[in-house]
């Protein structure tokens, strides 16, 4: 791992100046160096400061994940035995995987989300869940192992209908039980409160305005977009899940935006969206989606970092799995 530690480092500098590019790993690192660099990533690093240390973490484990094809990945999914499921989190991307859920579980169970703050986890692609100081919530949440987490949800949004942003097990054990899901379609063995363009939905203190937009030129109107403003008790932050919506014309919110979290690579003009409604933050998203082949449709921390470096705003964010952000808005303010 060595011999390309120097240009990375070179390349953090380029990074920290908005003109950032990871190459691709010379080799594969070992499995200490794989393991130490994933606990580093989510523990010891954050998206917002693109440090050497974030660098050199995010280049070791984008050699991991650009070896595990789409073909493992489904497989992994399929798989039902304990035994072999627990044999392959033990090492490569599902080890990855495990530890940054085991981390999110541990987290959203044991985190007092302190008045005026919220605390936002990035489990996989775009599946995040958030923790208010009076309500935990998730967005296209989407694990192997996702009904371990449904007893502390109080409801999950869903923005479109594609196996990435929603899975069987989350919509199954909602309904069992008799939680929340919001979704514009309907899903077999579900229970969904169905939403319109346009609409408002009330939970508790934490108002949702809902869109409906294209996901490309051929699919249109098939996206939500959920604008939440997760109440009083945070300073009343808003959080805008674009979900897979392409048009950026189509993203209309209401409230002053928090935190944006945007495909970074479905042809959403990501800076048109910052430039009309100027959110404070960007977590770009959709990265390292493994049903995807590796060559196609699997956006990279290095496509994340060139993008970035290409976008007008202070405080654009790439999260890894795992990570939490425990957001205060006096603090950026």
């Amino acid at each position: 791992m060595r011999k390309f530690f120097v240009s990375l480092l070179v390349l953090a500098v380029s990074a920290v100046t908005a003109s950032a590019q990871i190459v691709k790993p010379l080799d594969m690192p070992s499995e200490k160096e794989y393991r130490k660099a994933v606990k580093t990533i989510m523990y010891k690093t954050n998206g917002h400061d693109i440090t050497p240390e974030r660098m050199e973490v995010m280049e070791t484990t984008q050699a991991v994940l650009n070896r595990f094809t789409n073909k493992e990945w489904n497989a992994f999914l399929k798989e039902s035995d304990p035994v072999k499921v627990a044999e392959a989190e033990r090492t490569g991307v599902p080890y990855f995987l495990r530890k940054s859920f085991d981390k999110v579980k541990k987290e959203v169970r044991t985190t007092k989300v302190k008045e005026g703050t919220v605390a936002v986890w990035l489990l996989y692609n775009m599946g995040y869940i958030v923790k208010t100081p009076t309500s935990t919530f998730a967005i296209d949440l989407y694990s192997k192992h996702a009904d371990e987490l449904l007893d502390m949800i109080d409801f999950v949004m869903i923005t479109h209908a594609h196996g990435d942003h929603k899975t069987q097990n989350v919509v199954e054990g909602m309904t069992k039980r008799n939680k929340p899901i919001f979704a514009s379609f309907d899903i077999k063995g579900a229970n969904v409160t169905k939403i319109t363009d346009g609409g408002v939905i009330e939970m508790g203190d934490i108002t949702i305005r809902t869109t409906i937009g294209d996901h490309n030129k051929k699919w249109h109107l098939d996206v939500t977009s959920y604008e939440i403003d997760c109440g009083p008790k945070t300073n009343n932050t808003v959080i805008y899940h674009t979900g897979d919506s392409y048009n950026y014309k189509q993203l209309n919110p209401q409230k002053k935006v928090d935190i944006f979290m945007p495909h970074m690579a479905v042809g959403l003009k990501i800076q048109k969206a910052i430039d009309k409604f100027q959110p404070r933050h960007v977590f770009l998203s959709h990265l390292q989606e493994l049903g995807h082949a590796v060559e196609k449709w699997r956006w990279t921390f290095h496509d994340a970092l060139k993008l970035k470096s290409t976008l007008t705003h202070d405080h654009v964010w790439i999260p890894c799995w795992g990570e939490k952000v425990v957001y205060n808005r006096a603090d950026w303010e």
